[in-house]
């Protein structure tokens, strides 16, 4: 019998990507030997990123690392970064197949005829041309409890400073009926949470034939039996529209937190960043959300050094921010990407005042999401037990994604559980189990 090869993955970036490795990593299985990155392998796949400049020098010297660690190892390189500029990975000595964002779907095929070449062979077509919405299948995820699936790829929203819509391609919606097969596939495997996750999520079903949006697979979901939760990841301020804000108000599995990109509290930046909203759209849409949702968590990206963003635009931001009061918020500093509008415009930001405005963006969420977690304390919440901590306590989310810590059997891991909050931590909270 024939030895099985051994093959390690490597994933940079968001979600979408961590599903498609688990995809390819269970695509692969049946005939090769999936091992730890950390290990010695003959094949690596490296599934790249490349929403910043910094995530493609990431990419790269991850890739370099790899070769010089394991020179007689075979290296493929897929994903965004593959997808938009082969020909600088080609320029990598020891890189020996690079596979753009559609073409990681046939990794398998691609890999038996496979060797170690002079030069790398190259598979990656225009994703523009798609408008099909075409991936691998998932039966389980590395947690044991919650499970990403990806229902939905691309975005044509154009944001000035986003390089997605140009290695991602068209919308495109995964079928109803596909969805949900895998949802159910997962909870017959065990999880009791699913993550729905897309590049523009919110877009789903607009390219699918019935009518169907977002809060209609919403509501197809919460009727799969021993489903106990579902998540939304990140979703558009213009995709929520009040049909979804009702539905995840009344389904009781979906989960109370909304990802919701606020990227600037400036009117003037939004424009230049071609946002297609202003402030009192948002903060009309977040009061809302909140008079509808109970509890709800709402958590956002803010993008610090964007063009033009002067210290009174940043003020408005911090402020608008602050206003709000988000539960946590994901700082991003602006890094121009070669092909997007935004290089062009004037008003550069300085790199050293980027990074302190960045600071104070990150010590603004830190407080804010003590506030949250704050206004939980003495309540009881149901939390999903995830995992064991190193500590020997247990470690799950709320609903409304407040990281609890607390006391308790291992049996009750990838259970439900309700935890009185007694003490707010930096990050998390402590509880004790009812």
């Amino acid at each position: 019998m024939k030895e099985q090869r051994s093959v390690a993955f490597h994933t940079l970036g968001c979600k979408v990507n961590q599903y498609d490795t688990q995809a390819m990593i269970e695509a692969l299985a049946k005939d090769y030997k999936i091992v730890s990155s950390e290990e010695k392998a003959d094949i690596y796949i490296i599934n790249t990123c490349t929403v910043t400049s910094r995530a493609d020098q990431k990419s790269r010297q991850y890739i370099r690392g790899i070769i010089r660690k394991n020179s007689e190892a075979f290296v493929a390189v897929t994903g965004c970064y593959a997808q938009r500029l082969p020909e600088e990975i080609a320029r990598i000595q020891g890189v020996d197949l690079i596979l753009g964002n559609e073409e990681k779907n046939g990794i398998a095929s691609v890999l038996d005829q496979a060797g170690k070449n002079s030069r790398p062979e190259v598979f990656v077509e225009n994703i523009d041309s798609r408008s099909r919405y075409d991936t691998l299948k998932v039966t389980r995820h590395q947690s044991h409890s919650r499970a990403f699936v990806k229902i939905q790829d691309g975005c044509q929203n154009y944001c000035s400073y986003c390089i997605i819509p140009y290695v991602r391609g068209k919308q495109r919606s995964r079928p109803l009926k596909d969805t949900l097969e895998e949802i159910e596939g997962l909870v017959r495997n065990g999880f009791r949470e699913v993550v729905l996750t897309g590049i523009r999520l919110g877009s789903w079903g607009q390219d699918l034939n019935g009518r169907v949006t977002l809060a209609t697979l919403l509501e197809k979901v919460s009727e799969i039996e021993d489903l106990k939760r579902v998540r939304l990841s990140s979703i558009e301020p213009r995709d929520l529209s009040e049909e979804l804000i009702d539905r995840i108000a009344q389904l009781p599995k979906v989960c109370r937190h909304l990802h919701i990109p606020l990227q600037s509290g400036d009117g003037k930046v939004l424009k230049a960043m071609n946002r297609p909203y202003d402030t009192f759209y948002y903060q009309d849409l977040i009061e809302r959300i909140r008079e509808k949702i109970k509890g709800a968590a709402i958590t956002t990206d803010v993008m610090a050094g964007f063009p033009g963003e002067g210290k009174g635009e940043f003020e408005n931001t911090y402020n608008f921010a602050y206003q709000m009061k988000f539960s946590k918020m994901h700082i991003f500093r602006y890094s121009p990407r070669p092909g997007t509008p935004a290089t062009q415009l004037k008003g550069k930001v300085r790199e050293q005042e980027i990074k302190k405005r960045s600071r104070r963006l990150l010590e603004l969420s830190s407080k804010m999401q003590e506030g949250f977690n704050r206004s939980f304390l003495g309540e009881t919440l149901e939390v999903l037990v995830e995992r064991r901590k190193e500590s020997d306590c247990l470690t799950g989310l709320t609903d409304n994604y407040i990281r609890a810590v607390f006391d308790g059997p291992e049996n009750l891991v990838n259970k439900i559980v309700k935890v009185k909050i007694t003490q707010i931590e930096k990050g998390y909270v402590i509880g004790k189990l009812m």
